[in-house]
Parts: structure tokens; sequence; C-alpha cells
């Protein structure tokens, strides 16, 4: 069984940038303390090209973000220090078309993301939007391989509520932390 943290796009647009989050900033040390108890840590990433279909400018609903090779979209700094780099993998999203789900491209029976008796931990920014999707994502992968998913609150930070990713979670029997 691996121990696996799913950090969904602490990217610093999303902290201190062009669309931040009330509470961003105030997750990331809560997350970075907590890395060491993980066998693997993935980082979802926001990462789209100049232009992207969903900026207000293009007639999306969102400013400019997470232009990929940034700065804002970049992790905080010092967020990989002390961490293997075996133990890291990076997961792109939202590359051409709006997508907030980190897996929404994986399919159960192709992916080599999660195995059998995984115990996988999901957290970030934003939960209305980028974590419940990916949550979301990963309960659909988990019914058919076979491992337990937990969502972590205090390491995500919220616009303006937890209302969706609660109701999801206690629907598919997802476990809150």
């Amino acid at each position: 069984m691996r121990k696996i943290l799913v950090a969904v796009d602490l990217q610093n647009d999303f902290i201190d940038g062009s669309l931040a989050v009330p509470g961003a900033g105030e997750v990331i040390p809560v997350i970075k303390e907590a890395l060491g108890a993980y066998d693997m840590v993935y980082f979802t990433l926001d990462w789209h090209a100049a232009g992207h279909c969903s900026f207000r400018e293009q007639g999306g609903p969102w400013p400019v973000h997470c232009v990929h090779h940034t700065v804002g979209a970049a992790l905080p700094v010092g967020m990989l220090d002390g961490i293997d780099e075996g133990r890291i993998r990076f997961v792109t999203k939202a590359e051409k078309v709006e997508q907030y789900g980190a897996f929404a491209d994986v399919t159960p029976s192709t992916q080599n993301w999660f195995a059998p008796g995984d115990e996988v931990t999901v957290c970030g920014i934003a939960s209305e939007y980028c974590v419940v999707e990916t949550l979301k994502n990963i309960q659909a992968i988990a019914a058919q391989v076979g491992f337990k998913l937990r969502v972590w609150l205090a390491a995500t930070a919220k616009f303006d509520n937890y209302d969706g990713i609660l109701s999801f979670s206690r629907e598919k029997g997802i476990e809150v932390i």
C-alpha cells in the first residue's frame, strides 16, 4: 500500500497572483509540513497556453492565469525542498481546452497513477473547481481499481465554501479529514 498525496494546483497565480483564492497561502505550509508522510506526491498543474480559451480576452470566464512556463504557473518557492525526486510526479491539465479535473482523460484500465490498496488523499486549490473535479476523476478510477480515497479540507483553499466537495464525498463515501 502506498500513501499518495494529490496536491491540486498549488500555483502562484492561485496563491497571490491573478486568480488568487482566499486563504490559499495558508494551506501551503500545512501541505509542505505533511509531504514527508506520503510515499508519492502528485502535483497537478493548470498549464495554459497564452491566449487560452478560458481567459476573458478569448471569451472565457477567468483572468489570464497559469500560463505555462511563467512564474504564475510555478509552485511556490521551496515547495519541493526536501522531497526526493523519485517521489514526485506532475500532472498537467487544461493545456488546450478548459478542464478542471486533473485526471479527466485517464481511464482506470490504462492508468499507472494508482494501484489496488493505495491510500490517496486529495487537497489543494480551489475546492469548488479543480479540487472537487479532480476528486471526482480519482473516485471514478478508485471505484474500478480499488483504493481508499480521502479529501483533506484543512489543506484545501476555497473561494466561498466546501458544499460541493462535502456533498460529493458523502454521496460516494469518501472520507473527509
